[in-house]
């Protein structure tokens, strides 16, 4: 797949706003399974762009604030990078894909 084309499959992607819910693990995200839940999101035929994704990295320590937004590395087995922009939605760590980009997002806040 080329690149323009995995960029604009992805902004489609994106667009839908994925729900990943129930990430919470106590006061803060659970990292492990918001990656686990983004990695099955994109490789979703349905509802991402059915794509294999190699690995997807969130942060640790994100605490559970709603409105608050991070960034999760995503990694393609050819060799691209994305980034998720995630959003935490409610007090139990219900979180939104906002939008994924081959480029670090500017805004990120992590509280």
């Amino acid at each position: 797949m080329s690149f323009l084309r995995t960029t604009s499959v992805i902004a489609v992607a994106a667009s839908l706003a994925l729900l990943v819910s129930g990430c919470g693990g106590g006061t803060n995200v659970d990292y492990q399974k918001a990656s686990e839940t983004v990695r099955a999101s994109l490789e979703s035929k349905r509802e991402g762009f059915g794509a294999p994704v190699e690995n997807v990295d969130c942060p640790q320590g994100v605490k559970v604030e709603v409105g608050t937004e991070f960034e999760c590395t995503v990694r393609f087995p050819d060799g691209k990078v994305a980034y998720a922009l995630l959003k935490i939605r409610t007090d139990k760590a219900d979180l939104n894909l906002e939008s994924l980009s081959p480029h670090r997002f500017v805004r990120q806040r992590i509280r």
